[in-house]
């Protein structure tokens, strides 16, 4: 159904026009209209094409020139993902929530020619203006010019955008994606819907997915391009805020969930108000989004959970679990093959094939580090079992490596500490050798966590256990995307 020869940014802006121009592409929530616009494929690419002309007038010789983006989520935002690719340009979309330290670095990295901005930004941030004042560009600008004659890429492996990673020490590092890196997992976004919308009994271009992840974001990135393959509408929420108020308004049957949503959608369900999700009822998450006794609520409430694992460097793609059952709930599924080929080395999984990133941009130690061999060494701990379903078991830099020489993963006690009601966050780690959890809690109830610690203890290896216990009285840092900092 969804497997089409499209292969190229500009072979896809070409689909639109042809092969669905009357079909909805995007809905939004228009303020000054006080309602939900629908724009058309036939439109997108119109516009997609004004962006296009309006970056190749202003930036001179604009072939593989860094255009960053830098605004909130929005249908501008969207069409100027592909628009910039299409100039000839390549796209860097920054995070709008990094502090200006971050955001100076990470343009003065690139060298950027242009900030395409909607100003919400050069508010929180005048010094935006001051330092790049003859770079910044209205997001909207593109409204003022006609379309602009596109042509097919020169190069499908040559650069097309920078995306920086979120990590959780030192700075971001931005991975360089070509159009070849994109598209190859394309298949792997698609298809699953093929068997999930023939059980259903629904026809495709009936099915809408609803957008909350920030487009600077690797997964909605893609999600932008899979579903305009499809055909298939796109229902954008610009602020989290409105997130019940958009759900209402469009009709919304899927959606790639974080995790502070996820929260709020089982709680609606659990509590009998499963009405204000709508149509709301496939959910696609990250191994880490919620717990798995959560997802199974869910499941036996009529919903399908697609979980899936991807980084930035592997353009999104990694594995998948479509499997709706209690069996395989805690694993991030089975391997993308023949797209990708799976290697485990030293108890860390290893991913090769097309979707694999160009490397690091400006940092080629670091990105010796992790390719190897075209092997890209993800950091990830894993294990596999018999029917092939892959479980995170850790990050490789968390490993604490005892005296001892025994090895303890921090995520896999984290996880035991957080089914712990009373404990609202926490992080182990090796202090004077010893392993230790510190706790973020009420002081109310610090002394049932104790005592929770003390009896998990007795469920543990002795190697594995925890004999320093700390309490903090304010939440562990986070990055801008929400990743818990690890001091």
């Amino acid at each position: 159904m969804f497997t089409l020869p499209v292969f190229t940014i500009y072979q896809l802006v070409c689909r639109m026009e042809t092969e669905y121009p009357d079909r909805i592409a995007v809905r939004y929530y228009d303020e000054e209209k006080q309602g939900v616009r629908e724009v058309t494929y036939r439109q997108y690419a119109h516009d997609i094409r004004c962006i296009a002309a309006e970056l190749q007038e202003k930036i001179p010789e604009i072939e593989g020139k860094r255009v960053c983006v830098l605004a909130s989520n929005s249908y501008h935002y969207a069409a100027t993902i592909f628009g910039t690719v299409l100039s000839g340009a390549v796209l860097v979309p920054l995070n709008l929530q990094k502090s200006w330290d971050d955001i100076h670095y990470e343009i003065d990295l690139v060298d950027a020619a242009a900030i395409l901005h909607d100003g919400k930004y050069l508010d929180r941030e005048p010094v935006l203006g001051e330092v790049y004042g003859e770079k910044l560009m209205p997001i909207t600008g593109y409204l003022d010019y006609q379309p602009a004659e596109i042509h097919e890429c020169r190069d499908r492996e040559a650069l097309m955008a920078i995306m920086f990673t979120s990590g959780t020490t030192g700075r971001s590092k931005g991975v360089m994606l070509s159009q070849k890196n994109l598209f190859a997992p394309m298949p792997a976004y698609c298809d699953p819907f093929q068997v999930m919308l023939k059980e259903m009994g629904v026809d495709h271009y009936d099915f809408n997915h609803f957008t909350v992840l920030p487009m600077f974001h690797i997964a909605a990135f893609t999600s932008l391009v899979s579903w305009a393959i499809m055909g298939m509408a796109h229902n954008l929420c610009t602020d989290l805020r409105n997130f019940y108020r958009d759900l209402s308004l469009m009709p919304c049957d899927t959606m790639a969930a974080v995790p502070v949503l996820l929260q709020s959608i089982h709680r609606d369900v659990m509590r009998g108000r499963k009405d204000r999700l709508g149509k709301l009822r496939t959910l696609t998450c990250g191994a880490a989004a919620c717990t798995p006794q959560m997802m199974l609520d869910l499941m036996h409430n009529g919903f399908f959970i697609m979980q899936m694992y991807g980084l930035t460097e592997t353009s999104g793609d990694g594995t998948w679990n479509n499997d709706q059952s209690e069996k395989h709930i805690y694993s991030v599924g089975v391997g993308d093959e023949p797209i990708c080929q799976y290697s485990i080395q030293d108890g860390e999984l290893c991913i090769k094939g097309d979707p694999v990133m160009m490397g690091y941009y400006k940092e080629p130690e670091q990105t010796a580090e992790v390719l190897i061999d075209g092997w890209f060494h993800t950091g990830d701990l894993v294990r596999k079992d018999e029917e092939g379903y892959y479980y995170i078991t850790g990050r490789k830099k968390n490993l604490i490596i005892l005296a001892s020489g025994e090895n303890v993963s921090p995520e896999e006690l984290e996880k035991l500490l957080s089914a712990s009601p009373e404990v609202q966050e926490c992080m182990v780690k090796e202090k004077d050798g010893k392993i230790c959890a510190e706790v973020y809690c009420p002081a109310e109830n610090q002394s049932a966590v104790r005592d929770y610690i003390t009896e998990l203890n007795r469920t543990l290896p002795l190697y594995k256990r925890m004999t320093l216990v700390e309490f903090r009285d304010k939440p562990f840092a986070r990055n801008a995307t929400g990743k818990m900092v690890r001091s």
